[in-house]
Order: C-alpha cells, then structure tokens, then sequence
C-alpha cells in the first residue's frame, strides 16, 4: 500500500472468516480505484516519474508536473504569478494566482503577486510532489484554486549520494523564428546555461537519526536583443531637431542625454527602415519640419546566478514520536531585464532584480494510539525581492534609492517612451512566521480533524508609483516644445511597514 503526504489509501473493509483447521485462508487486498475512504481529490507524484520526468530535470521547475494532473491546464497570458516553472497552471478553471503553495504542509506562499516566494525547482530535492484539486480538507482554507505541496527529501537507512550537472550554450542552439525575422539577427546571441548539483543522506544513528543534505548552482551568462518598433529620432534626427527654431532647448537636451539614443549603454542602433516623419510647432502648425525616426534595439548583458541549498535532520526518539527539522535557502539574481514589459530595456531602462529566500521549519509527530496522532509544525519564511539599478550606469537606480531615479516620458501611442517606470525601483521583505497544529482521531467509521493555524507576516515595502512624476505629451510635436498635457506625482512616503496576523481553526468530521 502506497503512502501519500496528506492522502487516505484506505483498504476499505477486509473480512476475515474462521475455516477449518486444516484450510490456508489467504487474505489479499488493494486500494480501490476511486478513493472511498476520503472524498479529497489529490494526486502524487514521486519516486522514478519525479527522477525522470523530462519537463522538471535541469531546474526546469516542479509545477510542469501539475501539468499531468486532470483538471489541471497551463494558465497562459492569465497568470500574473510567481510559479515554480513554466508559464504556471489553472485548477479548474480557477486563474493562476489562485493556488497555494506549501513546502512540508507550511506556507510558501508571496504576499504581493502570489505563487511561491521560495522557488523550489530542483527535483533531486523531493520525495513528494502533491497536488490537492478537489474537495480541499478541512486543514486546508487559504486558495480556491488547488494546493500544491512539495515534501522534502529525507535520509534513509543507507547513505546515498547524487552527483549532476546540465550545459546548454549558443554554440550548440540555432535562431528562433522571431530572431530571424523581427530582429535581423544572422546568429544566436552568446549565451551559457550551466546547472549542476549534488546531495547525499543517509543514517547518523540506523532506524534513529538520518540527515539529508544538498546543493545546486545555475549560472547562466547569455546576451539578450531587446527592440522595439515604437518611433525615436534617430541619432541623425536627433541632429535635425537642433536645426529647428521652435524645439524646446530644455525639451531636446533631455531627449539627447536620457532618451533611447542617449543612453549608449548595449550601444542603441537603428531597428527597421528609418524614415522622415512631419512634425509641427503646435502654436503655428502650417510649416513643417521632416525628421528622421525609427525603432530602436540594444544588446545587453542578462542572465542570472541561482544557489540553492537543503539541509534536513530527521529523528526518531521513539516509536511513538518523530521530529524533523529543515534549512532551505535560495539566492536568485536576474540581470537587465525589462522586468515592466514596456520596452524601457530597449529604451535604455532596464531593471535588475535581486533577490533571496530562506526558510526554517519544525515539525513534531505524536501517535498517541493506534487510533490519534498529533502533529506541530513551526517555520520561519524570509524573502527580499528587489527591481531596480542596472549595469548600463543604473539608469533606474536602486530600491534604497528611489527618490534619485528620472521622470517617465510617456509618449503618444506608436512613440517610445522612455525613463525609469512609474513602478521602478520598488522592492520587498516578507518575513512569514507560522505554527500549525492537525489533530487526527479514528472512531468507527467516523474520521475526526480539527486544528489550528496561526501566521504572522511582517513586510516592508518601499513601493510609490509616480514618486519621481510622469510627464504626459499628446502628441510628439507637444513634446519637442514642453507643453505636456498633464503631470503626475505622488506626494507622501514610499515606505511601508506592512503586518498582518491570521489565526484559523478548524473541526471536521469524515465517515
């Protein structure tokens, strides 16, 4: 009979007759196909489908396997979620954000976009990955979505050890067919993708006390194409608004240091065929002026340095008690990205977004009798999560720097704007404390739970949308002579010290 992290494989009744002394009576059993014991629908995915599976080795990320289970489908464009591989998933029709994420049963879960706060990716890391669709147990009341919990792996009775490692590089890829035709580009920017790990367990003390231990690294070294189509003078028609008597001086020096042809960080170059666009002096719009625009794109560095590591004790004092006690830790710094979708890295503004996570958990498992158990858990999450400064001169500065960043442009339609996003720097900590206790008693037919669960999350945030201001021009003849059509600022501070408490209880009965 298999054993799931929080699934009842019941055998259902079993009846055992007297026969003669003589007569062999052989009793043989199997869980039934549909689960009568327990109307949870859960699924689990462990042992050599989790070892092999092609779509979460490499650090590819464990929630592709949510992916295998019915109901279950990629979220696509509807996500907006952190997600622990992939584009993320759906539970019955239920968007993305809406599903909770548990390592060992306790909170994993970021307070700002959802999904987890800690990316657990490296299977190698695992003994169960288990996906609760349905009929959600009572213990369970935080999503509606569905309720993925990842058990970590434990030691076991003979040492065994895992020694891995993945490489990918442009030598060995060839171009996209986006790269081929919206970029021009005539072979794959350089990059080198390298994950590689190991772990051991085994005993301290045989049948008493086992140790897990482990740690993986990706480092990925790549260039990226970032472009845009949207329209920006081009350096030659950065030359012929000089020419021009009625451009604002203030107006073009800005365009000339700041915009997307001043800033020469992954050296700007032209994207697609330039061509001569009319503007005109909104005061007298009868003469015109013809300069030269057209869209823009710049290589830059990017790629990230992932680090993880696992440490689990488990101990057994007695036949009666189990204790275990796990130390994980995750430090993921992604480099230049356009982490506000809205071609400002192509722009010149791109954000960098380092980031941590630890997370401490507890847990102590009491069989009373054969019929009650007890179980305590205790664990401390942490995770800081920052968008802001980059390599090209940090043209949108550091979170602790907020107030020092730019102004955004904001352009008409079918213009590039440019400066840092009315959302950059920002930046976050979320400390998670939580203690759960599940309590678990068989009489008769009847299945009884009840428990508690008490989290405490304390999270700075230094977040203020338009603290630097944004200035807003109808059209780009409006903005050549600074008469923007409006302007907003955010008065007040960007700090915020964010708390929260929750205590939950919860009683059921099951037969």
């Amino acid at each position: 009979v298999e054993v799931d992290a929080g699934a009842d494989h019941g055998l259902g009744s079993i009846r055992l007759e007297v026969g003669q002394a003589t007569t062999t009576i052989e009793v043989t059993a199997a869980p039934a196909l549909l689960q009568t014991s327990s109307s949870q629908v859960s699924t689990a995915i462990k042992g050599e489908i989790l070892q092999t599976l092609p779509s979460v080795l490499g650090n590819q990320g464990l929630d592709n396997l949510a992916l295998l289970v019915p109901g279950v489908v990629s979220v696509r464009d509807q996500g907006f979620s952190n997600t622990n591989g992939g584009l993320g998933f759906s539970a019955n029709g239920i968007r993305g954000r809406n599903n909770d994420q548990q390592i060992d049963g306790q909170n994993n879960n970021d307070n700002s976009v959802g999904g987890p706060y800690l990316f657990f990716t490296n299977p190698d890391f695992v003994q169960e990955y288990q996906i609760v669709t349905d009929n959600f147990g009572p213990e369970y009341g935080r999503n509606a979505g569905s309720v993925v919990n990842i058990v970590t792996k434990s030691g076991t009775n003979n040492w065994h050890g895992t020694v891995y490692g993945v490489e990918s590089n442009s030598a060995l890829n060839s171009l996209s067919s986006e790269q081929k035709a919206f970029q021009g580009l005539h072979k794959v920017p350089r990059f080198n993708d390298e994950f590689t790990g190991a772990s051991i367990g085994g005993p301290l003390k045989p049948d008493k006390v086992f140790i897990f231990g482990g740690f993986d690294n990706e480092i990925r070294s790549e260039k990226s194409v970032y472009s845009s189509g949207n329209l920006t003078p081009t350096p030659a028609g950065l030359a012929q608004l000089a020419l021009v008597p009625w451009v604002n001086a203030n107006a073009l020096h800005v365009l000339q240091t700041y915009g997307p042809y001043g800033i020469g960080g992954g050296n700007p170059v032209i994207s697609g065929t330039p061509f001569m666009q009319p503007i005109a002096n909104p005061n007298d719009p009868t003469p015109t002026a013809q300069i030269e625009m057209s869209g823009v794109q710049r290589e830059l560095s990017t790629g990230f340095h992932q680090f993880d590591g696992l440490l689990r004790l488990d101990v057994n004092p007695s036949d009666n008690d189990r204790i275990y006690g796990r130390f994980l830790y995750q430090k993921l710094p992604f480099f230049n990205t356009d982490a506000f979708g809205t071609s400002l890295a192509a722009a010149g503004y791109p954000a960098n977004v380092p980031g941590w996570s630890e997370d401490i958990g507890l847990s102590w498992t009491h069989t009373f009798t054969s019929r009650m158990v007890n179980e305590v858990r205790f664990s401390y999450g942490r995770l800081v999560a920052q968008f802001g400064g980059n390599s090209i001169g940090n043209t949108i500065p550091p979170m602790t720097a907020l107030g020092s960043g730019l102004a955004n442009v904001n352009l008409p339609t079918g213009y590039l704007d440019y400066g840092p996003s009315t959302s950059s720097p920002q930046g976050r900590i979320v400390n998670t404390y939580q203690t759960q206790d599940n309590w678990h008693y068989v009489f008769g037919h009847h299945q009884f739970k009840a428990g508690f669960n008490w989290t405490y999350q304390r999270s700075p945030n230094n977040f203020l949308p338009n603290y630097n201001g944004r200035f807003n021009f109808p059209s780009f003849s409006a903005y050549v002579a600074n008469i923007p059509s409006s302007i907003n600022i955010t008065q007040g501070g960007p700090s915020l010290d964010f708390r929260e408490a929750q205590i939950v209880l919860y009683v059921a009965d099951h037969w």
